[in-house]
């Protein structure tokens, strides 16, 4: 896709979604984040799934996913295979 003035790019949104930064944007970063959202399809399934991601996590852990816990559940999927 190609970035409009003001407007976030796609790897800028992939970031903020696997961080789980987007939430912590202000008001007038919030805006270009959904605007982005808004016009590209591929961005907004992406985020869309990393929530989904963060969910299960969050189901399975009992807490938010900390970089340990994220961790010490990819090696229980991974013992499963």
């Amino acid at each position: 896709m190609m970035k409009m003035p003001g407007m976030y790019s796609c790897r800028e949104v992939h970031q903020h979604a696997s961080m789980g930064t987007a939430e912590d944007l202000g008001a007038w970063d919030r805006l270009r984040f959904r605007m982005h959202l808004m016009m590209c399809h591929h961005c907004a399934r992406y985020v869309r799934q990393m929530r989904a991601l963060g969910e299960h996590a969050r189901r399975i852990l009992g807490t938010a996913p900390t970089p340990d816990r994220c961790r010490e559940l990819e090696e229980r999927v991974m013992a499963r295979w």
